[in-house]
């Protein structure tokens, strides 16, 4: 049997090509080399191009062992040579891996480091801005020194601009009143079939659990506003019943909270003494994140309630100082404060027209302060403990009020007279009237909701009193 050889490299061909030309055969490698180099074959010296190469179909050539493998003692040294060349290798792979994770740990370390260093430069600018805001809140609110007797605090006053939007927005809610019409107002044999639908208790930390104050927001009842023990206010939306946003700021617990009815505005009072103003950052989301834009710090001890102007721009403030003040939503500047009073205050709300202030004291009474005439025009008597809530109805015409001894007492602002009175199984901690004016809710130990069988009088509706609904007294509705 015959052996192709090329005629270049004088061995048999991997890839045998012929040239018809030189007659002549080649490996495809070298002889395609030297066309390209030459153009010509090495051996014959003809020109030669690549079309003058046909391939060979022969069966695949089977190279020899070479002389040391054709015996066992050199095909022994031949895999003795391959596995120390393997063991080599791997030496020289694990000692790469070994400095692979060397510089691995280094990074990580050094990330890890990073990191910390990270955490106390965000913490430094977050105290760094609170004293910043801080620092702005005391010069907004401070006086300066060649400032006369009469601008006390910095207070810009109930000025005629204000008290003039104030009466035309009270005499359009006046004539609006009459017209207004409830089609949506619950029968009182839905009300009481009133239930439970749901009970949240861990919205607020654990470590310190508690709902001091909750409100609901006019336009958009879902969104709902709580304030704990916890010293956070909680933004909840009930349709998905979870908390959306929490508002941390306060340094003790928060004592009343309230939703702006227009605006993505959150007001809280605190144990602290202060007042904060939390504003959305975003146009289009109310729950998204909430920032501080105001700390108001006109009063020396607690702040207990909070009212909203019907205008939205105006925030009332009580507190156990002996004092009240209304500030501008806007800048947070103090308008009037109120104070050195005979005694301090639990709550206070404006009238749904805005021109009324009422408020309750320690001293057993009910306060009724003309805002137009900016003076007391009735001192309401008749409980016999300090008057913790009250709440106006929606028509104007009446104000409820309660306090320690478990009383409830309905008031008509128009004599004014005391026109009924209610006993509730507890101290109570808050009363509302809804939207309509028809129900009105008292917290105690329980829920109790009356209804206006007659003009004048309250008769109970339905009582929340199964165990399991509040497992202590109720101070907010």
């Amino acid at each position: 049997m015959s052996t192709i050889v090329c005629a270049i490299s004088g061995t048999a061909p991997e890839q045998p090509v012929y040239s018809p030309k030189t007659r002549q055969v080649y490996e495809r490698r070298l002889i395609e080399k030297q066309v390209q180099e030459n153009g010509r074959c090495p051996v014959t010296k003809e020109e030669l191009t690549q079309e003058d190469l046909c391939e060979m179909k022969v069966n695949k050539v089977v190279k020899p062992r070479p002389a040391a493998a054709t015996s066992i003692p050199g095909m022994l040294t031949l895999l003795q040579s391959e596995w120390d060349a393997l063991m080599s290798e791997t030496y020289e792979l694990k000692t790469n891996l070994d400095t692979t994770r060397k510089q691995l740990s280094h990074a990580l370390y050094q990330h890890d480091a990073a990191c910390r260093v990270i955490a106390r430069l965000l913490r430094e600018r977050d105290a760094a801005r609170a004293q910043v805001v801080q620092l702005q809140d005391q010069l907004s609110n401070s006086t300066p020194a060649n400032a006369p007797v009469g601008s006390a605090e910095g207070e810009t006053g109930l000025t005629p601009q204000i008290l003039n939007k104030m009466e035309e927005l009270a005499k359009s809610l006046a004539k609006s009143r009459k017209q207004r019409t409830f089609p949506d107002l619950n029968p009182l044999e839905e009300v009481k079939r009133m239930e439970c639908k749901g009970s949240f208790s861990t919205i607020h930390q654990s470590t310190a659990p508690g709902v001091v104050c909750v409100d609901v927001h006019k336009a958009h009842p879902h969104r709902i506003a709580t304030g704990g023990v916890d010293s956070q206010v909680i933004l909840f939306d009930a349709q998905k019943s979870k908390p959306v946003q929490k508002m941390a700021g306060h340094s003790k617990r928060v004592t009343a909270v309230k939703l702006h009815p227009d605006k993505d505005v959150v007001a809280s009072a605190s144990q602290d003494a202060t007042a904060k103003v939390w504003t959305c950052s975003s146009t289009t989301d109310w729950s998204s994140q909430y920032n501080c834009l105001h700390t108001i710090r006109k009063h020396s001890a607690e702040v207990t309630d909070l009212s909203i102007h019907p205008l939205g721009d105006y925030l009332l403030t009580a507190s156990l100082d002996k004092s009240w003040a209304i500030h501008d939503f806007a800048t947070g500047r103090c308008i009037r404060h109120m104070q050195d009073l005979d005694s301090a205050y639990p709550c206070m709300s404006f009238h749904p027209d805005g021109l009324i202030i009422a408020g309750g004291t320690q001293d057993k009474t009910v306060v009724v302060w003309d805002v137009k005439e900016q003076a007391t025009v009735a001192t309401l008597t008749g409980h016999e403990g300090a008057v913790q809530t009250l709440s106006f109805s929606g028509n104007g015409y009446y104000l409820a009020s309660a306090s320690t001894d478990g009383v409830v007492k309905l008031w008509d602002l128009r004599k004014p007279l005391n026109i009924q009175t209610i006993k509730a199984d507890g101290p109570v901690h808050s009363v509302a009237f809804d939207a309509t004016g028809q129900y009105l809710a008292v917290g105690s130990k329980s829920v109790q909701v009356f209804n206006f069988a007659t003009k004048t009088t309250l008769t109970e509706a339905v009582a929340f009193k199964d165990p399991g609904q509040h497992d202590r007294v109720v101070p907010g509705l």
